[in-house]
Protein backbone atom coordinates (compact mmCIF):
# COMPACT_ATOMS: atom_id res chain seq x y z
CA UNK A 1 0.00 0.00 0.00
CA UNK A 2 2.97 2.13 0.24
CA UNK A 3 4.22 2.00 -3.06
CA UNK A 4 0.33 2.12 -4.52
CA UNK A 5 -1.89 3.45 -2.07
CA UNK A 6 -0.59 5.75 0.51
CA UNK A 7 1.83 7.34 -2.02
CA UNK A 8 -0.56 8.31 -4.41
CA UNK A 9 -3.01 9.65 -1.78
CA UNK A 10 -0.12 11.92 -0.47
CA UNK A 11 0.89 12.78 -3.62
CA UNK A 12 -2.48 14.17 -4.70
CA UNK A 13 -3.16 15.58 -1.03
CA UNK A 14 0.12 17.71 -1.89
CA UNK A 15 -1.73 19.08 -5.17
CA UNK A 16 -4.61 20.16 -2.79
CA UNK A 17 -2.60 21.91 -0.62
CA UNK A 18 -3.05 19.37 1.90
CA UNK A 19 0.66 18.82 1.96
CA UNK A 20 3.96 19.89 1.07
CA UNK A 21 4.31 20.56 -2.73
CA UNK A 22 7.80 19.01 -2.20
CA UNK A 23 5.72 15.85 -2.19
CA UNK A 24 3.84 16.33 -6.06
CA UNK A 25 7.33 15.83 -7.55
CA UNK A 26 6.27 13.56 -10.14
CA UNK A 27 9.33 10.98 -12.51
CA UNK A 28 10.62 12.67 -15.48
CA UNK A 29 10.47 9.38 -17.49
CA UNK A 30 8.14 7.20 -15.55
CA UNK A 31 5.67 9.73 -14.67
CA UNK A 32 4.90 8.71 -10.94
CA UNK A 33 4.87 9.95 -7.72
CA UNK A 34 8.60 9.68 -6.80
CA UNK A 35 9.16 11.52 -3.80
CA UNK A 36 6.29 9.71 -2.71
CA UNK A 37 6.54 6.38 -3.37
CA UNK A 38 9.95 6.51 -1.99
CA UNK A 39 9.01 8.05 1.76
CA UNK A 40 6.24 5.29 2.34
CA UNK A 41 8.34 1.97 0.34
CA UNK A 42 11.06 3.28 3.00
CA UNK A 43 8.94 3.39 5.95
CA UNK A 44 7.15 0.07 4.99
CA UNK A 45 10.13 -1.68 5.15
CA UNK A 46 11.29 0.03 8.17
CA UNK A 47 8.14 -1.42 9.69
CA UNK A 48 8.78 -4.44 8.73
CA UNK A 49 12.50 -4.81 9.59
CA UNK A 50 11.22 -3.49 13.46
CA UNK A 51 8.77 -6.13 13.10
CA UNK A 52 10.66 -8.60 13.30
CA UNK A 53 12.19 -7.03 16.95
CA UNK A 54 8.78 -8.03 18.77
CA UNK A 55 8.25 -11.53 19.20
CA UNK A 56 5.95 -12.40 16.76
CA UNK A 57 6.53 -10.12 13.39
CA UNK A 58 3.54 -11.21 11.28
CA UNK A 59 1.19 -10.27 14.41
CA UNK A 60 2.86 -7.17 14.94
CA UNK A 61 2.23 -6.03 10.83
CA UNK A 62 -1.13 -7.72 11.06
CA UNK A 63 -2.15 -5.64 14.21
CA UNK A 64 -0.90 -2.28 11.75
CA UNK A 65 -2.77 -3.40 9.06
CA UNK A 66 -5.77 -3.84 10.68
CA UNK A 67 -6.18 -0.45 11.85
CA UNK A 68 -4.95 1.45 9.23
CA UNK A 69 -7.30 -0.98 6.68
CA UNK A 70 -10.34 -0.21 9.14
CA UNK A 71 -9.69 3.44 9.71
CA UNK A 72 -9.30 4.17 6.08
CA UNK A 73 -12.96 2.40 5.20
CA UNK A 74 -14.28 4.70 8.42
CA UNK A 75 -13.17 7.71 6.62
CA UNK A 76 -14.34 6.60 2.86
CA UNK A 77 -18.15 5.87 4.35
CA UNK A 78 -17.88 9.41 6.01
CA UNK A 79 -17.06 11.14 2.72
CA UNK A 80 -19.37 8.86 0.68
CA UNK A 81 -22.08 10.32 2.67
CA UNK A 82 -20.46 13.98 2.94
CA UNK A 83 -20.22 14.06 -0.58
CA UNK A 84 -23.73 13.24 -1.28
CA UNK A 85 -24.37 16.19 0.20
CA UNK A 86 -21.74 18.72 -0.83
CA UNK A 87 -21.07 17.72 -4.18
CA UNK A 88 -24.35 16.05 -5.71
CA UNK A 89 -23.67 17.14 -9.26
CA UNK A 90 -21.21 14.55 -9.72
CA UNK A 91 -21.54 12.12 -11.93
CA UNK A 92 -22.39 8.51 -10.42
CA UNK A 93 -23.05 6.10 -12.48
CA UNK A 94 -22.20 3.19 -10.74
CA UNK A 95 -24.11 4.39 -7.17
CA UNK A 96 -25.07 1.39 -4.74
CA UNK A 97 -29.08 0.77 -4.42
CA UNK A 98 -30.42 1.35 -1.66
CA UNK A 99 -30.89 5.02 -1.43
CA UNK A 100 -33.55 7.00 -0.02
CA UNK A 101 -34.25 10.77 -1.21
CA UNK A 102 -33.69 13.22 1.79
CA UNK A 103 -34.46 16.94 0.71
CA UNK A 104 -31.63 19.26 1.38
CA UNK A 105 -31.84 23.34 1.02
CA UNK A 106 -34.62 22.64 -1.18
CA UNK A 107 -32.71 20.01 -3.26
CA UNK A 108 -33.29 15.98 -3.44
CA UNK A 109 -30.36 13.97 -2.22
CA UNK A 110 -29.88 10.45 -2.80
CA UNK A 111 -29.17 9.31 0.99
CA UNK A 112 -26.83 6.25 0.77
CA UNK A 113 -28.46 4.20 3.36
CA UNK A 114 -26.22 1.10 3.19
CA UNK A 115 -23.36 3.59 3.45
CA UNK A 116 -24.80 4.26 6.75
CA UNK A 117 -24.60 0.51 7.75
CA UNK A 118 -21.43 0.08 6.30
CA UNK A 119 -20.13 2.97 8.45
CA UNK A 120 -21.56 1.58 11.41
CA UNK A 121 -20.20 -2.30 10.77
CA UNK A 122 -16.72 -1.16 9.79
CA UNK A 123 -16.54 1.47 12.86
CA UNK A 124 -17.66 -1.84 15.45
CA UNK A 125 -14.99 -3.62 13.85
CA UNK A 126 -12.32 -0.54 14.52
CA UNK A 127 -13.53 -0.40 18.23
CA UNK A 128 -13.00 -4.36 18.34
CA UNK A 129 -9.29 -3.77 17.01
CA UNK A 130 -8.32 -1.31 19.25
CA UNK A 131 -9.66 -2.87 22.48
CA UNK A 132 -7.97 -6.40 21.26
CA UNK A 133 -4.86 -5.60 19.14
CA UNK A 134 -2.04 -3.86 21.54
CA UNK A 135 0.36 -2.82 19.03
CA UNK A 136 -2.32 -1.76 16.64
CA UNK A 137 -4.12 0.53 19.57
CA UNK A 138 -0.67 2.05 20.49
CA UNK A 139 1.05 2.90 17.06
CA UNK A 140 -1.97 3.49 15.09
CA UNK A 141 -3.51 5.97 17.01
CA UNK A 142 0.08 7.79 17.42
CA UNK A 143 0.71 8.15 13.75
CA UNK A 144 -2.77 9.81 13.30
CA UNK A 145 -2.19 11.94 15.60
CA UNK A 146 1.24 12.59 14.54
CA UNK A 147 -0.11 13.48 10.97
CA UNK A 148 -3.03 14.99 12.24
CA UNK A 149 -0.35 17.25 14.23
CA UNK A 150 1.40 17.97 10.91
CA UNK A 151 -1.23 19.34 9.40
CA UNK A 152 -2.65 21.85 11.69
CA UNK A 153 1.29 22.93 11.41
CA UNK A 154 1.08 22.67 7.42
CA UNK A 155 -2.20 25.12 7.22
CA UNK A 156 -1.47 27.70 9.91
CA UNK A 157 2.12 27.91 8.25
CA UNK A 158 0.75 28.36 5.26
CA UNK A 159 -2.02 30.76 6.09
CA UNK A 160 -4.55 28.31 4.34
CA UNK A 161 -8.06 27.52 6.36
CA UNK A 162 -7.20 24.83 9.09
CA UNK A 163 -10.98 23.23 8.69
CA UNK A 164 -11.89 24.74 5.27
CA UNK A 165 -10.97 24.56 1.73
CA UNK A 166 -8.17 26.24 -0.88
CA UNK A 167 -10.36 27.87 -3.26
CA UNK A 168 -10.27 25.67 -6.42
CA UNK A 169 -11.99 25.29 -9.21
CA UNK A 170 -14.33 22.13 -8.65
CA UNK A 171 -16.08 21.82 -11.64
CA UNK A 172 -13.04 22.09 -14.16
CA UNK A 173 -11.16 19.49 -12.24
CA UNK A 174 -13.57 16.73 -12.03
CA UNK A 175 -13.71 17.91 -16.17
CA UNK A 176 -9.83 17.39 -16.13
CA UNK A 177 -10.08 14.00 -14.12
CA UNK A 178 -13.35 12.23 -16.49
CA UNK A 179 -11.70 13.73 -19.71
CA UNK A 180 -8.52 11.68 -18.59
CA UNK A 181 -10.27 9.19 -17.28
CA UNK A 182 -11.60 9.22 -21.22
CA UNK A 183 -14.56 8.92 -19.46
CA UNK A 184 -16.25 11.13 -22.36
CA UNK A 185 -20.51 10.80 -21.99
CA UNK A 186 -20.00 11.17 -18.02
CA UNK A 187 -18.00 14.65 -19.23
CA UNK A 188 -21.26 15.84 -21.64
CA UNK A 189 -23.55 14.42 -18.77
CA UNK A 190 -21.61 16.38 -16.27
CA UNK A 191 -21.50 20.06 -18.16
CA UNK A 192 -25.29 19.77 -18.55
CA UNK A 193 -25.80 18.98 -15.13
CA UNK A 194 -23.64 22.28 -14.04
CA UNK A 195 -25.45 24.35 -16.75
CA UNK A 196 -28.76 23.59 -15.32
CA UNK A 197 -27.01 24.36 -11.54
CA UNK A 198 -26.24 27.62 -12.45
CA UNK A 199 -29.43 28.55 -14.47
CA UNK A 200 -31.12 27.35 -11.04
CA UNK A 201 -28.79 29.63 -9.19
CA UNK A 202 -29.23 33.31 -11.59
CA UNK A 203 -33.05 32.59 -10.96
CA UNK A 204 -32.71 31.66 -7.36
CA UNK A 205 -33.54 28.06 -7.49
CA UNK A 206 -31.89 24.88 -6.26
CA UNK A 207 -32.39 22.52 -8.71
CA UNK A 208 -32.46 18.84 -8.83
CA UNK A 209 -29.92 16.26 -7.52
CA UNK A 210 -27.80 15.16 -11.01
CA UNK A 211 -28.16 11.78 -11.40
CA UNK A 212 -26.14 9.93 -14.15
CA UNK A 213 -28.06 7.02 -16.13
CA UNK A 214 -26.61 3.38 -14.91
CA UNK A 215 -24.21 1.65 -17.03
CA UNK A 216 -25.51 -1.14 -19.10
Amino acid sequence: TGVMGASRLTFSMSRLKLATSWLDKVHPRYHTPVRTIVIFGSMGLLEAVLSFLTPSALDTLGNMYAFGATLGYVIVFLALIRLRFVAPYSPRPYRMPGNIGVRHHGRVVAFPVLGVFGLLGVAGILTMVILTHQIGRIAGPAWVLLCLGYYFWYRRHMGYPVLGSVAHDWDQEQIEVLTHAEEYELVEQFKLAIERRDRGAQRGERPANFTAPRSS
